[in-house]
C-alpha cells in the first residue's frame, strides 16, 4: 500500500432488509420510476460500449438546468466527479483545504493523489470562519479548495458574499474552489449558476442522487469553464457513465414538471420533519436543532448513539456522529407514513430519557 493511503478509512456501504426506513442517506423518499418508458431500454445493445452515451444525458441536464451543454461533464455519481477533479489539479505534496465537519470524500479523495490536506473547523453554530479560511489559503496557496453548500451534514446554507471572497481568495493563490451543490435544489436557485463560466477558478458539482430522486442511477456532474472542461475531460476514462443510467437519467430530465413537482412533495416532507424534531428537541433539555436549507436536519443531543441504537432496533435507521465530544443524531426526509412511525418512536424515547416531561 502507498503510504499516503496509510489510516484511510473505507467507506463501507451495509445492505438493509427491505422493511427498514431509511432516513440516513438524504436520499428521496419515494421513486419516479413509474414515469420511465421501459420500451426504448429494450432495444438497449448490453453487448456494445456506451459510447457517446452521455451526449444526450448532457443535453437533457443542459436544458434542466441552464448550464451550457458544453460546459457540463456527467460522471458516474458526483464521487467519481471528486475523483475526475483531484486527478486534473493535484500533484504529490500539493496543498487541498477541506472544512470540518464538511463530506468526507474531498478529504479521501486529495489524499490518494498525495495531496496535504489542511481541515479548517466551522465555527460552533456551523458558520464559516472566513477571515481563518481566508488566511489559510494565503499561507498555504491551496491548489483547490472543497466545500458543500447546503453543507452535508450541517444543511447550512452560506453568504453568497462568503463564496465570492473564497473564489477570490483562491484565485489571488493559483487555486480552484469546488462548490458542491448536492444539496441547492431545497435551498432555492444558486447565485453563482448563471456566472460559473465568468470565473477562471470556480467548479461547480451537481448530482441528480438528491431532489431529483435517482441516487440508484450515480450521475453526477461537473460544470465550468471552457478551460477546465478541456482539461478534465482530457483524463476522464470512457464509458464512464453507463448506457442504462444515462438512458433513464434523460427521459426524467426531459420531464421538468414532473421533476418541479417532486420537488414540492419533498418540501412539503421537510416542513414536516422539521415540526416532528422541533417538538422532540423541546423534550430534551440542552439539545441543538440545527437550521437547514437540505432535505435533513442535524441534531446535537445527549444520548445520540442510544437513539440511534432505539430506532434500529425498530427498523428506522439514522446517520449517527459521535466523534470526539460531539453527538448528533442527521434525519433525512421521509413518506408520511414513515414519519409517523419516526415520531412515535421519539417521543417513546423521550419519555424515557426526560421524564419530567
Amino acid at each position: 500500500m502507498r503510504k499516503t493511503l496509510e489510516g484511510l478509512i473505507p467507506y463501507k456501504v451495509t445492505s438493509e432488509q427491505a422493511d427498514v426506513i431509511r432516513l440516513d442517506n438524504n436520499e428521496a423518499y419515494t421513486s419516479l420510476l413509474s414515469y420511465v418508458d421501459f420500451s426504448g431500454l429494450e432495444q438497449t445493445l448490453l453487448n456494445r460500449y456506451p459510447a457517446e452515451s452521455t451526449e444526450a444525458l448532457i443535453e437533457a441536464y443542459s436544458g434542466f438546468s441552464g448550464f451550457p451543454a458544453g460546459n457540463i461533464l456527467a460522471g458516474n455519481g458526483s464521487d467519481e466527479c471528486i475523483t475526475l477533479i483531484s486527478q486534473y489539479a493535484l500533484d504529490p505534496g500539493d496543498q487541498v483545504i477541506v472544512l470540518e465537519p464538511d463530506f468526507s470524500m474531498y478529504e479521501k479523495n486529495a489524499r490518494v493523489m498525495g495531496a496535504a490536506v489542511t481541515t479548517i473547523q466551522l465555527n460552533e453554530d456551523f458558520s464559516l470562519s472566513l477571515d481563518k479560511t481566508k488566511a489559510e489559503i494565503e499561507r498555504l496557496k491551496p491548489k483547490l479548495l472543497f466545500l458543500s453548500n447546503p453543507n452535508n451534514p450541517t444543511g447550512r446554507l452560506y453568504e453568497n458574499g462568503e463564496i465570492e471572497a473564497l473564489i477570490d481568495s483562491m484565485k489571488q493563490a493559483g487555486g480552484i474552489l469546488i462548490l458542491d451543490e448536492a444539496y441547492i435544489d431545497f435551498a432555492g436557485e444558486s447565485a453563482f449558476s448563471k456566472k460559473v463560466l465568468d470565473y477562471d477558478n470556480l467548479i461547480i458539482l451537481r448530482t441528480a442522487s438528491k431532489a431529483l430522486g435517482m441516487a440508484a442511477l450515480r450521475l453526477g456532474f461537473i460544470v465550468a469553464n471552457d478551460r477546465i472542461i478541456e482539461g478534465i475531460t482530457a483524463i476522464k476514462p470512457p464509458y464512464n457513465v453507463n448506457t442504462v443510467s444515462a438512458q433513464i437519467g434523460t427521459q426524467l430530465l426531459k420531464k421538468p414538471e414532473l421533476l418541479d413537482q417532486f420537488l414540492i412533495m419533498q418540501l412539503a416532507q421537510i416542513a414536516e420533519l422539521e415540526e416532528i424534531l422541533k417538538e422532540f428537541a423541546g423534550r430534551l433539555p440542552g439539545s441543538v436543532l440545527y437550521p437547514s436549507s437540505t432535505n435533513f436536519y442535524l441534531m446535537k443531543m445527549e444520548g445520540a448513539k442510544d437513539l440511534a441504537d432505539f430506532l434500529y432496533e425498530r427498523k428506522m435507521k439514522i446517520r449517527l456522529f459521535d466523534k470526539g465530544s460531539f453527538e448528533a443524531v442527521r434525519i433525512s426526509a421521509g413518506a408520511k407514513e414513515e414519519h409517523a412511525k419516526l415520531k412515535e418512536a421519539l417521543m417513546n424515547w423521550s419519555d424515557s430519557h426526560a421524564p419530567g416531561v
